[in-house]
């Protein structure tokens, strides 16, 4: 008899709990389990007949079931990181802004194909050549002693939020932690810009950062491809997520303009979204809106179902596109 029995109607009554804590119906839930809502309808009533595989699936949707994997697969990856973003906190308090505590953006990818990995030192070079995208431009190679990316575990890190005495801003937008290995995944923990010195902090969610700052990544994810030698065909696998949002209000702030494109308040009702898609260096290179809103659409119906134009998501990545069009 073993020491840890499963509760079976607990661990159904917590998935109903995440499920209606994420905002999601029972068909939005089957869509992201790839099974059909009867199934989920059976799962939430109890039903133990239920092939194991749908049972996971539907576990898995809501980050109730940690798969096994390969140590070099994207999900292995992102789980360390986060673990290894814990460690680098645990002696900061509670409140403190490099914990990024009131919520935080995730970007990561992986590329297939490259088989002649850099060494660690070759790889910190390739990054610090990066195109910049923005201001803020992801997984900068800083050159500061204070916040240089270090060798951990076999991997490039690198943690604008070290506490130091020479940090010019003490905020979460300015305390990303990323890690890239020599194969070529990614994994990037932003704060809210939002989160900064200008709005009150865990209120508001800007309608157009989410656009911009997955496209530089996916951009990003397209370049390290072909500096590490993969095809433009081979797979690239995105996945995202963001934490903190309960009760944030969709608001136009980076781009004051677009404020009329919001004809009512929307707050979210849920407080993370998980987001992911399988794409390729020249699927970004000829259809980067097409990618961006098929991973960022999920995000914005967290927001009273907030449904994003596309014409707003076209729009910005023309912005972005012209921004970048000297580096790409």
């Amino acid at each position: 008899m073993t020491d840890w029995p499963i509760d079976w109607r607990a661990v159904v009554d917590e998935a109903i709990r995440r499920r209606k804590l994420e905002g999601l119906t029972q068909s939005a839930l089957a869509t992201l389990a790839g099974v059909s809502r009867p199934v989920v309808v059976a799962f939430e009533q109890g039903e133990i007949n239920l092939r194991f595989e749908r049972v996971i699936a539907i576990l898995d949707a809501l980050g109730l079931f940690v798969q096994p994997g390969r140590s070099d697969s994207l999900k292995s990856f992102v789980h360390e990181a986060r673990k290894r973003f814990t460690e680098l906190t645990a002696n900061l308090a509670d409140d403190h802004p490099s914990r990024q505590p009131l919520g935080h953006s995730e970007q990561a990818y992986s590329i297939d194909g490259i088989e002649e990995p850099p060494t660690l030192s070759q790889l910190r070079n390739i990054l610090a050549r990066a195109p910049k995208t923005s201001g803020w431009t992801p997984f900068w190679v800083p050159t500061k002693d204070s916040i240089k990316p270090t060798f951990f575990d076999g991997l490039l890190e690198c943690w604008l939020g070290r506490p130091s005495d020479d940090r010019v801003f003490n905020d979460p937008a300015s305390s990303d932690f990323w890690q890239v290995s020599r194969a070529g995944t990614a994994f990037l923990q932003r704060g809210y810009q939002e989160d900064g010195r200008d709005l009150d902090a865990g209120t508001f969610f800007d309608l157009t950062l989410p656009i911009w700052r997955t496209a530089e990544v996916l951009l990003h994810a397209a370049w390290l491809a072909r500096q590490l030698g993969a095809s433009g065909e081979d797979q690239i696998r995105f996945t995202g997520r963001y934490t903190g949002l309960s009760g944030r209000e969709l608001i136009s702030w980076a781009k004051p303009g677009l404020r009329l494109a919001l004809e009512e308040r929307h707050r979210s009702r849920a407080d993370r979204v998980d987001l992911t898609t399988l794409t390729s260096a020249y699927e970004i290179d000829v259809d980067l809106e097409k990618v961006v809103g098929a991973i960022v659409r999920p995000l914005y119906e967290r927001f009273d179902g907030f449904e994003i134009p596309d014409a707003l998501i076209t729009g910005q990545i023309f912005d972005f596109r012209r921004q970048t069009a000297d580096y790409f």
